[in-house]
């Protein structure tokens, strides 16, 4: 479990973060490092590594595929942390690590990773083979890589996260600095792991070895992610508002614009494949505000004055006042003029404004939920019966 659930939640990022790394550059090196962290993460469990050797027929590849894309990773933070310094303070310009460094060090583990022999299968590779001087280099390299990157992050981020006015993003750059500081110590842990085992010491056994290394990597994985994400929490809190609002706003839409087809700027989609739509959320609420209200307008030229004043009645009797009276009798005889007895021809003359809404989409948004709210409650469904069993009011000519 302390493996798995920092796994799913690593991938689960990486799939959201996608998009917005395939359109912008600068966003890439996050993407990276997410991407990265959960290949670490979802081979070291014990049974997943043992899969992959067992496929490519080479004792402990999956060791050699985790650190590598360790590698990988910590350099992908420290490009990312770099990048996230630069914003929170205008002016810096801080010296970026090279990529030459992690691909040069990759190739070293790697040469030494094949000049083993391996005839066993190791639980960590680091561990049971640390009597072996070429092992031992292997992981005394691999964790001061990880070491001296983590170094370099943890100093940006507590250095720049404490400047004023940084807001969110400073924020995160502390909790991106929490996650490379346990990381730090998880380097300084194998480390000394490796060390002591090779001079013949082993002061701690292997599964509690394996257990520290497990609480402090997962630990700085969940650190770095939240860290990462919280400068995009706003973002993310509007998309979230909008998708609901989308969804909300749906059967209102589809109910009005199936008597008023012309006003659609697309072909309808289903409920299903528009809560599967994630895409493009305030661009698509804006529409559906000026798709609902294009609606409105049309259905309001063809509906007969006496029919709204019936709607109007209506909802006086059952003792609504104000401004949501006048919502809900939009409501009802909207509900109303779904039956095309009740519509006429388009009438020219004055015109009639909405009965609730403002001049931006954060105004009407909320209108337009009362609205269909209204819309599909029992007294608009109350009005539309009672029209429906009665004589039809005289429609516009």
């Amino acid at each position: 479990m302390i493996d798995t659930v920092p796994a799913v939640l690593l991938w689960l990022v990486t799939a959201c973060r996608a998009p917005a790394a395939w359109r912008d550059r600068d966003k890439r090196a996050l993407w990276a490092a997410f991407f990265f962290l959960s290949v670490v993460m979802t081979i070291r469990p014990v049974k997943v590594a043992s899969s992959v050797d067992t496929l490519v027929h080479i004792p402990n590849f999956a060791a050699l595929i985790k650190h590598l894309s360790g590698l990988g990773a910590t350099h992908a933070v420290l490009v990312f942390v770099h990048t996230m310094s630069e914003q929170s303070t205008a002016g810096l310009k801080a010296r970026r690590s090279h990529v030459a460094v992690p691909i040069a060090a990759g190739f070293i583990i790697s040469a030494l990773f094949f000049a083993t022999p391996q005839r066993r299968e190791a639980t960590d590779l680091l561990t049971e083979y640390a009597a072996d001087g070429r092992i031992a280099t292997y992981g005394v390299l691999w964790t001061t890589m990880l070491g001296m990157a983590l170094i370099s992050a943890t100093a940006l981020c507590w250095r720049w996260g404490r400047q004023p006015d940084t807001g969110l993003l400073g924020h995160g750059l502390r909790l991106t600095g929490i996650g490379t500081t346990i990381g730090m110590a998880y380097a300084v842990h194998r480390i000394a792991m490796v060390t002591l085992r090779y001079l013949g010491y082993a002061p701690i056994s292997p599964r509690t070895d394996q257990g520290i290394s497990s609480l402090l990597l997962g630990s700085a994985l969940i650190f770095i992610m939240f860290g990462s994400t919280l400068p995009a929490l706003p973002r993310l809190l509007r998309w979230w508002r909008d998708y609901r609002d989308l969804l909300r706003l749906y059967p209102l839409w589809h109910s009005l614009t199936e008597v008023v087809p012309s006003v659609r700027l697309d072909p309808p989609r289903g409920i299903t494949a528009e809560r599967l739509t994630l895409r493009h959320t305030h661009q698509r609420l804006y529409r559906r505000n000026i798709e609902i209200r294009d609606a409105i307008l049309d259905l309001r030229n063809r509906t007969s004055g006496a029919l709204r004043d019936q709607a109007i009645a209506h909802v006086t009797s059952r003792g609504l006042t104000g401004a949501y009276a006048d919502i809900a009798a939009e409501a009802c005889w909207l509900a109303a003029v779904k039956d095309s007895r009740f519509r006429g021809k388009p009438t020219r003359g004055e015109h009639h404004p909405p009965a609730s809404g403002g001049r931006d989409l954060a105004s009407e948004i909320p209108a337009l939920k009362a609205l269909a709210a209204a819309y599909h409650s029992d007294l608009a469904s109350d009005f539309t019966a009672q029209c429906t069993s009665a004589r039809p009011p005289e429609t516009n000519a």
